[in-house]
């Protein structure tokens, strides 16, 4: 715990659920702080203790409504569950929907609680900040908060107007740095420390050092730093609050099929080309696209950027690798894959097998609480392959004992929490995590993502040794 709580022992714990000890700590220094952080790990209880404080302080009279910010994948399955199994006696409503309905919603519910995802904020910025205004709303929690670390969005501003005038702000997320230190900047800001520097580029040069034209490192206290700016803050890890069983780690080395070798060698000709007119001056946007490429053509499907179609490729190699690894599961299995284009054709061949599902951005949402349902109550499907940005906060699949990356994952904060979906609470088995790789590019990928160390630099120096690398 990093800060001090205040007793709440009169209150009544509401729900067919008691706190276990860091969850009752949790909701006291939600009650003891009106801005406040807190960094408990996936799997704690961080949802129900932030529920219990709500449900206190509306008891006591100190809040009135309560507005919850979250991942669309989390508002149904994670936020509204809990909040009807926690607090029945309180009036909760999901915003989600056509604009107009989300705003009719608003307006006449009668409720007290309101679960919204980041992106419809926007449309009730009016509705929220009038609610504010006249004391009806006192309190905004948002879930996953990394999601306002970078203050020169949008989606940023609109609720920096609402931190800035609401009572009551919780920032909710196990890893307020999963990058750098200089992740702390947007959450620092929108808490409203105002020790932390106007500019971003002041925090920048406080908390990393620049090795090179494009390089940052952090400084040996950059981290410490941070630590000091997200305050006040609580933070239990999972390993002191409950007990799971052990995960191990496998890479597995596939081979690119003789078409990958083609369309990969293609490439690696371009980029060579490329490199010669451009040298070290390289666009890093340049160099992502044609990386992305290559990860595409080891994944086997590459996008026509003249006609938006995917291509598909044989990918025979990788797809025998997917089987291997579900025919060794004890349980269900979880494909975590970050491209779009194969997931659907991934989905298809295993399912000659396995019962299989798929969720990625063209599965609505209705569509993936029905997925999850089955995958979790009956006993098909076997297989689930997901899209980390459409599963990566909140969903519990314990129902799987072994998950494989398909491809490595860029975003450190996207691979951590994907892979927290089965080791959760609840889970009974070891688990396995399978990561897939054909190339020293896709492991340097691996490699980065676990060293938080991504950048325009190793971008560049990425993009020479794909460019040289033999396949």
């Amino acid at each position: 715990m990093l800060n001090s709580t205040t007793s709440i022992d009169g209150y009544s714990w509401p729900g067919p659920f008691q706190p276990f000890d860091h969850q009752k700590e949790t909701t006291e220094f939600i009650v003891a702080n009106h801005r406040g952080f807190v960094f408990n790990d996936m799997g704690t209880g961080k949802t129900a203790s932030l529920l219990w404080a709500a449900d206190y302080l509306m008891s006591v009279g100190d809040v009135g409504r309560l507005l919850i910010v979250a991942p669309l994948s989390t508002i149904k399955r994670v936020w509204l569950d809990e909040s009807f199994q926690l607090l029945m006696h309180r009036n909760t409503v999901l915003l989600y929907g056509p604009s107009a309905k989300r705003r009719e919603k608003y307006e006449q519910s009668n409720w007290e609680i309101a679960i919204v995802n980041f992106d419809g904020v926007k449309i009730l910025k009016d509705l929220i900040e009038d609610d504010i205004k006249s004391g009806r709303l006192d309190m905004i929690a948002i879930d996953e908060a990394t999601e306002y670390r970078n203050s020169q969005t949008k989606k940023y501003q609109t609720m920096k107007k609402l931190a800035d005038k609401v009572p009551r702000l919780v920032q909710m997320t196990g890893a307020p740095c999963p990058e750098a230190p200089t992740d702390a900047y947007g959450l620092a800001h929108l808490q409203g420390n105002t020790s932390i520097p106007k500019f971003f580029g002041a925090w920048r040069r406080r908390t990393m050092l620049k090795v090179g034209e494009f390089q940052w490192v952090p400084r040996p206290d950059g981290f410490q730093q941070a630590f000091q700016v997200l305050q006040p803050a609580i933070r239990f890890r999972k390993e002191d609050c409950v007990d799971l069983p052990p995960v191990t780690y496998e890479q597995w080395e596939v081979e690119l099929s003789s078409e990958q070798k083609s369309a990969y060698k293609t490439m690696q000709k371009k980029m060579a080309i490329e490199f010669a007119d451009e040298g070290d001056q390289l666009p890093a946007v340049n160099a992502a696209d044609k990386i992305n490429k290559l990860r595409q053509i080891a994944c086997g499907v590459v996008k026509d950027t003249g006609t938006g179609e995917y291509v598909l490729l044989d990918y025979k190699p990788r797809l025998r690798a997917v089987l291997a690894a579900i025919e060794q599961a004890d349980a269900k299995v979880v494909v975590a894959v970050p491209f779009k284009g194969i997931i659907k054709q991934l989905a298809h061949d295993v399912g000659q097998l396995y019962t299989t599902e798929y969720i990625n951005g063209d599965v609505s949402s209705k569509q993936r609480d029905d997925i999850i349902t089955r995958f979790r109550q009956t006993s098909d499907p076997h297989v689930l392959m997901v899209h980390p940005k459409t599963m990566s906060h909140g969903i519990t699949l314990v129902e799987a004992d072994v998950m494989v990356i398909y491809a490595p994952i860029y975003s450190n904060d996207q691979a951590t929490q994907i892979e927290n979906r089965i080791n959760r609470p609840g889970q009974t088995r070891s688990m396995t995590i399978v990561q897939l790789g054909a190339s020293a590019m896709e492991w340097a990928i691996y490699h980065s993502t676990e060293m938080k160390a991504q950048g325009e630099a190793m971008l560049l120096e990425m993009y020479k040794q794909a460019m040289q690398e033999k396949v």
